[in-house]
């Protein structure tokens, strides 16, 4: 999102954090409010258009979102779309991508105060590394595969109910069903950052040839930590194909020492 529409969805942010501590509607339920409304923005261009015109007056859209949204949503749900409509969009598409967001942020909130937020944590991880050892089934579960995308998301479903919890299993289902140009592992990927930032924690990646040590994982740890400053979330996956070294990935920022892609820039290097 561009600077406007960014703020916008962090004013709507505050406002949805506000409206669940003081309403009486489980967070779950307005995160089903927001992922619906994500759908109808998707779909609905007129809608879409008409609450982030800014021609129209700011009362004028939220009278609007009052018609045609009130009577559908829970009350914590429209304040949160009153904050949303008041706002300016760069882009009406980026309504649609932020009621996704915050219906994201609504499930993680609920996983917070049910205090299993990092049981949510490791589960997206472990999912997104399975999936990617896992290509035919990571294909089956994204829109490459067949079917629509409830089907995918029921295929989800009848395969990780049964190991996740129920927070991991709703945000898996949104995944698989919304995901776009084959890019599932990039999504969930999405996802445990948003469960890191809910934390206020910095999602750090490092992919491995190796595991470990108890020592090691600690020295890393406090160097990423001095590093970016603040809590992290560390995660490590191993992948023998770096032969040795690491790569890290954090938000924008990659780091890679393997001895893979060394090698690599070796062989490119000699045939120049």
């Amino acid at each position: 999102m561009r600077a406007a529409s960014a703020t916008s969805l962090g004013r709507a942010r505050g406002v949805l954090r506000d409206a669940l501590v003081a309403g009486s509607t489980p967070a779950m339920r307005v995160a089903e409010d927001l992922f619906g409304l994500s759908d109808l923005a998707r779909t609905d261009v007129r809608l879409r258009e008409s609450l982030t015109d800014p021609a129209r007056e700011t009362a004028d859209r939220v009278a609007l979102a009052h018609e045609l949204l009130g009577p559908h949503v829970r009350p914590e749900t429209l304040q949160v779309v009153d904050a949303a409509v008041a706002g300016h969009w760069s882009d009406p598409m980026d309504l649609h991508d932020a009621f996704e967001v915050l219906g994201i942020w609504a499930t993680l909130d609920d996983a917070v105060d049910q205090g299993t937020i990092a049981v949510v944590e490791d589960e997206l991880f472990q999912v997104r590394e399975f999936l990617a050892g896992n290509r035919e089934l990571r294909n089956d579960l994204s829109d490459l595969g067949r079917g629509t995308r409830h089907d995918r998301a029921d295929l989800a479903q009848d395969i990780f109910a049964p190991h996740v919890s129920v927070w991991t299993m709703r945000l898996l289902r949104r995944a698989v069903g919304r995901t776009s140009h084959g890019r599932l592992l990039a999504t969930l990927r999405r996802l445990e950052e948003h469960a890191a930032q809910v934390r206020s924690r910095r999602l750090v990646t490092v992919a491995a040839a190796a595991p470990f040590t108890e020592a090691q994982l600690a020295r890393l740890r406090r160097i990423v930590t001095a590093r970016f400053g603040g809590d992290v979330t560390l995660n490590v996956a191993i992948d023998p194909s770096l032969v040795g070294g690491f790569r890290l990935l954090t938000g924008d920022t990659a780091v890679d020492s393997s001895i893979s892609t060394q090698v690599e820039d070796l062989k490119r290097t000699l045939v120049r």
